[in-house]
């Protein structure tokens, strides 16, 4: 037996390339939901305050 690390290769889980594209997309999907959602908050605001100037 050598002097490196005993890996157990059986136990480790192979990821597909599908799998990893699979992953990509709900990962994108996610990310451009926050963004999205960030940037309503963003003209809300910016439109409220817009509102609130022009009144006064």
């Amino acid at each position: 037996m050598s002097g490196a690390p005993n890996h157990n290769n059986d136990t480790e889980e192979c990821i597909s390339e599908e799998d990893v594209e699979e992953l990509m997309v709900i990962t994108s999907r996610k990310q451009v939901r926050s963004d999205y959602r960030r940037s309503l908050g963003s003209e809300a605001s910016r439109r409220y305050c817009d509102i609130n100037n022009k009144e006064t």
